[in-house]
């Protein structure tokens, strides 16, 4: 099978028609309107569309510049099947998820994030808990002292849903300043930021190939965590609190 991630050149002129045409097909509502359609400089493969008075407003990651023009079509229906509610068809689904794995685009966009992405992270230590300290004696007991990263610390702003997160591109780990507190255990955070640290280790291993965010193998090192069980349960009860 063809590398479908190179073709020929998608202009700025060719784009509109292919968003007509799709929208047009899909259903009523977007017939008998205008489109301005654009590819729009994201970070990642960020694709939007919306609706300004009679004109339908789509923008495609101009990473898609070069793409064929079926993975244009696919990368429309899918847009107007959030519209519509309803689940995209598997060809669409199937042409874009190819284009989108493929190695070009995924090195494309790794290397956009790295010039681009920006990961605020604050400068303190914490007010409770130590993430350096913290991470130093996981890499120790756990990794070896084998996991390497640029940065850890926490984030700016407090979610509930989002704990931690690990960015590849930036071999940075961040977590919930919702976790710095009194109220949350050491062995709390201690077991996020091995989970994180997990990533590290997935991640690192796939060579650049998309993969699951969680595969088996995770899931069985993430449990042999001593503390997992009893972190999950605090967590739970934590988290649904707020």
């Amino acid at each position: 099978m063809r590398d479908i991630s190179k073709s020929e050149d998608n202009s700025q002129e060719l784009l509109p028609y292919i968003c007509r045409s799709v929208l047009s097909q899909s259903s009523p509502l977007f017939q008998n309107l205008s489109v301005d359609a654009r590819f729009y400089p994201y970070i990642g493969l960020t694709h939007t569309i919306r609706r300004r008075g009679s004109v339908w407003i789509v923008r495609i990651s101009d990473h898609c510049r070069q793409a064929p023009r079926p993975v244009l079509e696919a990368i429309v229906a899918i847009l107007a099947s959030k519209i519509l509610r309803r689940k995209p068809g598997r060809k669409h689904r199937d042409a874009y998820e190819y284009f989108r794995k493929s190695p070009s685009v995924l090195e494309s966009v790794r290397k956009r994030r790295l010039q681009k992405g920006r990961k605020r992270i604050a400068s303190h230590e914490g007010n409770c808990h130590s993430l350096q300290k913290i991470f130093q004696e996981i890499n120790s007991r756990y990794f070896n002292d084998q996991i390497e990263i640029s940065r850890i610390g926490w984030g700016f702003h407090i979610s509930w849903t989002r704990l931690g997160h690990y960015d590849p591109v930036h071999h940075t780990i961040t977590l919930s300043p919702a976790l710095d507190s009194l109220h949350v255990p050491k062995f709390v955070v201690s077991y996020i930021v091995y989970h994180e640290m997990l990533h590290a280790v997935f991640e690192g291993a796939c060579d650049g190939q998309a993969q699951k965010h969680h595969p088996p193998e995770f899931r069985r090192v993430e449990k042999a965590y001593p503390d997992y069980c009893k972190a999950k349960k605090f967590l739970a009860a934590f988290c649904r609190r707020k």
